[in-house]
């Protein structure tokens, strides 16, 4: 590393002492092929993730497709050419317990829904390492500029279209749905069967064939597209689409989401949205706006069923490794779900599976040395935590493959070099 000593001289005439400047050593460009893996990868993943087809009742979509089909190449790239942090290891070490145990679940004791299974192991399993250690040599391509622009591109691209298909479903009796493509072409014309109606309206669901798995990717993705600084138009149409979800569990996030922006991201005392009107006013229009919308009362916000759930949820039996029967299924309340199907000692694995991209960072970095990106990333992660207690979608394409899309960031030293260019840094 090299430091320029050149003095400066004050306009009274008396020196100053130099301004040293600190070079952050390049980033290795990504190559055209990885920068194609990417962008093809993201593409499909937030834009038209549930575009495919459907097998014996198993999805089968593009998206996930493309990610079996890029993660063995990428793998043997991983393995050649990348260097492995202390909080990738930490996170890879943090999914084992979680994923032996998966795996001894539905081997030894079976499962009712093939689907369900598939799913199960696909998440906890495969999809961790496939973005912690087959896309490890897709780090600098993912936080280049041009992968950065397709990710605000992707997320403006998927809102608009889901507003103007709020529109044309609500107002105009006519939906809009291309199949392979927007949806499954076993899935036209089902919204109905996917729990989207909400009194006379029905939810926006975009490209994601359900208001809750759209609004629950969204938060996911929300912050990081909110520290791209995307225009303020994309902001707007961002924010309605959230709201225009008419799911408590996404305006819940959203609040969540602005309580942790202050000290996160820009460092400010959480004490500032007490003292900050628009916070407020923002907290007290979204609750507003749902109850004008949905001519309901405050009984729909403050339901204590929590839209049924509790009903439906069965007795929970609190044994060590769970009960010994075949896999249920994850479902709505997703710690509670661990908790049936593997008992203690799987909640609390769950726990640290999906806690672990976070304490990993936190504990081999700390907040202070995260960038704005990485910081975002953070509170994505965090979001969706505290979410997926009252509906994380967990079996569902792509909430898992957008989580860890996620924590690849927030995992990525390459986010501080911005894409690979070379940043400098001053000091007196």
């Amino acid at each position: 590393m090299h430091a320029s000593t050149s003095p400066a001289v004050h306009p009274t005439g008396r020196c100053r002492p130099p301004r040293i400047y600190y070079a952050i050593p390049r980033w290795p460009a990504p190559s055209r092929a990885a920068m194609l893996t990417t962008a093809i990868i993201l593409f499909l993943l937030v834009a038209m993730p549930k575009g495919g087809i459907k097998f014996e009742r198993i999805p089968i979509t593009f998206s996930y497709l493309a990610l079996g089909l890029a993660a063995v190449p990428c793998l043997a790239a991983s393995v050649r050419t990348s260097t492995w942090n202390r909080p990738t290891v930490v996170c890879i070490l943090m999914t084992i317990p979680l994923s032996v145990m998966t795996i001894l679940k539905v081997t030894r004791w079976g499962y009712y829904e093939q689907g369900f299974a598939l799913a199960l192991i696909t998440n906890v399993c495969v999809l961790p390492f496939v973005f912690l250690v087959c896309f490890r040599a897709l780090g600098p391509a993912l936080v280049h500029r041009r992968t950065q622009r397709l990710l605000l591109l992707c997320i403006a691209l998927v809102t608009l279209f889901g507003l103007v298909e709020f529109v044309s479903r609500n107002f105009f009796g006519s939906a809009i749905e291309v199949p392979y493509i927007t949806v499954n072409s076993d899935d036209v014309g089902r919204i109905w069967e996917k729990h989207n109606q909400r009194t006379n309206l029905v939810k926006l669901v975009s490209t994601y064939n359900n208001g809750n798995i759209f609004g629950i990717c969204m938060l996911i993705l929300g912050p990081l597209f909110w520290a791209l600084k995307p225009a303020r138009a994309l902001r707007l149409i961002y924010l309605a689409a959230l709201f225009l979800t008419l799911s408590r569990t996404v305006w819940a996030g959203m609040l969540i989401w602005l309580v942790l922006w202050e000290p996160i991201f820009r460092r400010r005392p959480v004490s500032m949205l007490l003292r900050s009107p628009i916070h407020l006013l923002t907290a007290v229009t979204l609750g507003g706006a749902g109850i004008f919308v949905l001519s309901t009362g405050t009984g729909f916000l403050f339901d204590q069923n929590l839209g049924g759930r509790l009903q439906a949820l069965p007795d929970v039996e609190f044994t060590l490794f769970g009960p010994d029967m075949p896999f249920l299924g994850i479902g709505e309340l997703t710690y509670t779900s661990f908790l049936q199907n593997f008992g203690l000692a799987g909640l609390m694995a769950f726990a640290g599976w999906l806690c672990a991209p976070v304490i990993a960072c936190l504990t081999a970095e700390g907040l202070n040395a995260l960038g704005p990106l990485r910081r975002a990333a953070l509170i994505s992660l965090t979001v969706y935590m505290v979410v997926c207690a009252v509906d994380g979608a967990f079996m569902l394409i792509p909430v898992i493959a957008l989580y860890w899309l996620v924590a690849s960031y927030l995992l990525n030293p390459a986010c501080e070099r911005q894409g690979g260019y070379t940043l400098e840094l001053a000091k007196l």
